[in-house]
């Protein structure tokens, strides 16, 4: 039997469904890596923004359209808040929310059915564990689930709905998961969850994982994302000591660079704070690259407030962000405001991409003429490409015969392309 996956959202997502396709493959599924012709269709949903669900429901009916007999599970946040618009979606058999869908084989129908069973559980807070170890598509990078929830209470985001209070994962359980994929040949392990830095599993901080994890022969341990109030010294420490794996890049959300959005939106600092967390990390430091997530069009966001945003991206050593448009979402406290027009908002969205964009060909520039160090992750139109530590994408000349993928290569950039940097090899 195969088994499809579609997994939408963010990097805990994917962590998450390649530890669901491991446990299926142990099942005695194969995975069916173009999502046709399979027996059973997996999509993992978001529900971070109203865009995210309608692009779950085109999935989910795009799944069904190409695997009539296929049995259909939609599994994760979207299926945990918008259970009942997926109900309506003929042809889908089974719908498990967060707490369950590790379990989902356990729920997994026989058969087709006629109508759709829910699965939702409450979320404890206790430390839980997981007892796959996850598989990934890229030979050289896959992600190591530490933490879910969130107790941070922002305005517009439903995370904490759907995904619960924070809770760590046990820590001898992800330590074994992690020893297993360095076996497997994975040159980096990123740390994904809601929010990270709030590790806290008998007394058991984020650095004590990371220093774990340095002893197991592992070049390179990224942080995926991580609250700036919850980024301490010691992951500062680590970063800029040259023999630690933890890798010298932080993405730190912002979310708006007005006093009066952040206030309203009940972030847990003030412009000048972000400003600072910036400062003191470059300082402590070398070679560290920051990046950040900007939410725009909140109801609160005057266009003085915008520019607030847009000068505070421009001003300060960030090197790129990631621009969301607001979406107001059922159940937090934003969707009863007052609500800038929708054109705006991705006026404001596309203003902070070019900004980004620049930035990004910024970081390239500040690299030119060095030797660095590329994990190779892929080739591709003639071009192996990869990252450095700091997580700059870079791209070579060379020929696929030469097996490059997976291994670090020494590489002298010499121009940049855009967002990214090109070199030669050192080999």
């Amino acid at each position: 039997m195969k088994v499809a996956f579609h997994t939408l959202g963010c990097r805990l997502n994917q962590s998450e469904t390649a530890v669901l396709s491991s446990a299926f493959e142990r099942a005695g599924y194969d995975l069916s890596p173009d999502g046709k012709e399979a027996d059973v269709c997996v999509v993992n949903t978001c529900t971070v923004t109203g865009a995210s669900d309608a692009k779950c429901r085109s999935s989910i009916r795009r799944l069904i359209r190409e695997n009539p007999e296929a049995r259909v599970a939609v599994i994760g946040c979207y299926a945990e808040s918008g259970f009942k618009a997926i109900s309506d979606i003929e042809g889908v058999d089974l719908i498990v929310g967060n707490q369950e869908k590790l379990n989902l084989l356990h729920y997994l129908p026989d058969s087709k059915v006629e109508e759709a069973r829910v699965v939702k559980d409450r979320m404890p807070r206790e430390a839980f564990t997981i007892e796959a170890i996850g598989q990934s598509t890229s030979r050289a990078r896959t992600s190591l689930k530490v933490q879910d929830g969130c107790d941070f209470m922002c305005s517009f985001c439903i995370i904490p709905f759907v995904r619960g209070r924070a809770r760590g994962r046990v820590f001898t359980n992800l330590m074994d998961e992690a020893s297993q994929l360095v076996k497997q040949g994975f040159k980096e392990l990123v740390l994904t969850g809601v929010n990270v830095g709030t590790y806290d599993v008998e007394n058991q901080s984020l650095v004590d994982i990371v220093d774990a994890l340095n002893e197991l022969a592992l070049p390179r341990v990224r942080i995926s994302s991580i609250e700036p109030t919850t980024v301490n010294e010691g992951l500062l420490e680590r970063m800029d000591d040259p023999n630690h794996a933890l890798v010298p890049y932080l993405h730190l959300p912002l979310q708006s660079g007005s006093d009066a959005v952040l206030s309203a939106m009940r972030r847990r600092y003030t412009r000048q704070d972000y400003i600072d967390y910036l400062d003191f990390a470059h300082s402590k430091v070398r070679n560290l690259s920051i990046g950040t997530d900007v939410l725009l069009g909140s109801p609160e966001e005057s266009e003085e407030h915008f520019k607030e945003t847009c000068s505070l991206l421009t001003e300060h050593p960030l090197d790129y962000a990631h621009a969301f448009t607001y979406s107001e979402r059922e159940g937090t406290p934003d969707a009863k405001k007052k609500q800038i027009p929708m054109d705006e908002r991705k006026r404001r969205t596309n203003v902070v991409r070019r900004i980004s964009s620049r930035k990004r060909a910024e970081l390239a520039a500040r690299h030119l003429g060095q030797e660095v160090e590329v994990l190779v992750e892929q080739h591709q139109s003639g071009l192996w490409e990869g990252h450095l530590g700091n997580y700059l994408e870079v791209k070579f000349e060379g020929d696929e015969k030469e097996a490059l993928t997976n291994q670090l290569v020494k590489v002298t950039l010499d121009e940049v392309c855009g967002e990214w940097a090109k070199g030669h090899p050192q080999i």
